[in-house]
């Protein structure tokens, strides 16, 4: 094992944050190891979702204001990211030049849309995924007092009408726009990428498909 100034760097901050990694020798060993992986679960919030990191990504939040608050910052203002989106879409009519969303989803965002660009033209107006409906809106949750994930611009809206607030799902079937609602393999690409689709209901069906949030949610 040799000297690596990058883990002494690691050692050091390891020990500012709280966490026992030995002494700071740049040497990456047993102790240093496990301090990390402590600290991956402090930020991560569980075992599970620490080991779900590659550490290319944020640890996604509770549903709850406070959990979303801790790692994305205050609702209403948060730091933003724009990228071009991989494949073209619209936003009720005008072609999107850039989507806008919090700095630490960009990557994992763009990512997931990429995989979506890979399935062709055809397959993507098919299901409705180049129908953009935003990102970033500080408000309410349209289905309660809760804010909104928009209003920490960790969540995007794709296809509305067809995918609509309240809408149950169902899988395959066609919308009154004449495009399908939202697919299987999209849903298995952005939970690839750590976004959650929909919300789950009590009767074990899903709503309010085209909201694909980063939120640790069923």
């Amino acid at each position: 094992m040799s000297y690596s100034h990058a883990i002494y760097c690691q050692q050091i901050g390891l020990k500012t944050l709280g966490f026992d990694p030995g002494p700071a020798d740049g040497l990456d060993g047993q102790k240093t190891k496990a301090a990390l992986y402590d600290s991956l679960v402090s930020r991560f919030g569980s075992k599970t979702e620490a080991r779900r990191s590659d550490g290319s990504r944020p640890p996604r939040p509770k549903g709850t204001a406070a959990d979303k608050s801790r790692i994305f910052g205050a609702a209403g203002s948060p730091s933003m990211a724009l990228f071009v989106p991989p494949y073209e879409m619209t936003y009720f009519g005008a072609k999107v030049s850039k989507i806008g969303c919090h700095a630490l989803i960009a990557k994992p965002l763009e990512d997931a849309l990429k995989e979506i660009a890979d399935k062709g033209e055809e397959w993507i107006k098919k299901h409705g995924l180049d129908l953009y409906a935003g990102c970033f809106n500080h408000r309410k949750s349209r289905s309660g007092n809760a804010l909104s994930d928009h209003s920490w611009a960790i969540a995007i809206d794709l296809n509305q009408d067809a995918n609509g607030n309240k809408h149950t799902w169902r899988s395959g079937a066609k919308a009154d726009n004449g495009t399908y609602e939202m697919p299987p393999v999209a849903i298995k690409i952005f939970k690839k990428h750590g976004f959650q689709v929909g919300f789950l209901q009590s009767d074990g069906t899903r709503r309010d498909m085209m909201h694909i949030a980063y939120v640790d949610r069923p």
